[in-house]
């Protein structure tokens, strides 16, 4: 009688298996399994060993070697700072909506840059710049004359490209309160020509950054100001010692004409 298997865990019970007259050797052979074997290899030759899945195991869990990271963007190039800049106050409202739209947390500089050369091209500006080496001049039409509201002038600037710093009073926002490179130079008014004892003098300092560059465009930022004392004449009509002017400021370069300098004013 022959003896008795599990059957496969996937089958059913098999039958008992049949005695025959023609093959008695058979009586006493276990009963065969039920196949498992994969529909792709053949059962038709005797002691024949199922295909082999090494290969295939192997390939299918052999790591995929990852493609190199890409290269970081190169860094832009380092600003210079000579040439003639338009400045705008950072108190101008149209630029402050730009910069930091209601809730934003960090500022939009391209929306600013984009907005400036708007008014840029009016021409309308708060002020002008333009630096050639360590020389270069200042204009705005804020600081004047009290007496004829002319505007003092000529404001020289004496500087040079330097690590500058801007804090919390200086810096347009608080993202933007640190150290790096920039300019930094000392202003002197000329008072040769702002009329015998009306101005003794002007003094200050200004300092600028880029805070902003994308193929080619840049956005500027800074900080000036400027302490006038003034003349006998003026003290003597009651405008008092003189006048303080600070601010914070944005700056672009200047627009070109058709032959491609810079418009603005000279040194």
């Amino acid at each position: 009688m022959a003896p008795k298997r599990k059957s496969d865990a996937n089958a059913t019970t098999a039958a008992p298996a049949k005695k025959t007259k023609t093959a008695p050797a058979t009586a006493t052979a276990p009963a065969a399994k039920p196949s498992t074997v994969d529909a792709t290899t053949s059962t038709d030759v005797p002691n024949e060993k199922p295909a082999s899945t090494k290969n295939i195991s192997k390939t299918a869990t052999t790591p995929v070697k990852p493609l190199d990271p890409a290269p970081p963007p190169s860094p832009p190039p380092a600003p210079h700072f000579s040439g003639k800049f338009d400045v705008y106050s950072t108190k101008l409202p149209f630029l402050q909506r730009e910069y930091l739209p209601e809730g934003a947390s960090k500022p939009n500089f391209a929306a600013v840059h984009s907005k400036i050369l708007f008014y840029q091209a009016k021409p309308d500006f708060s002020l002008r710049i333009v630096l050639d080496g360590d020389a270069g001049r200042f204009a705005c039409s804020q600081v004047v004359n009290p007496i004829s509201d002319e505007e003092l002038e000529p404001i020289r600037l004496r500087g040079s490209a330097e690590s500058v710093a801007f804090d919390a009073r200086e810096a347009a926002h608080k993202s933007t309160v640190g150290a790096g490179p920039g300019y930094a130079a000392r202003m002197a008014l000329d008072t040769a020509h702002t009329g015998c004892g009306m101005v003794k003098s002007g003094k200050g300092t200004l300092k600028m950054r880029r805070v902003w560059e994308e193929d080619g465009k840049e956005l500027f930022e800074g900080y000036w100001d400027f302490d006038v004392t003034y003349g006998p004449t003026l003290r003597r009509k009651g405008f008092g010692g003189g006048d303080t002017y600070a601010g914070a400021f944005w700056a672009v370069r200047a627009l070109k004409d058709a032959e491609g300098e810079e418009i603005g004013i000279d040194l």
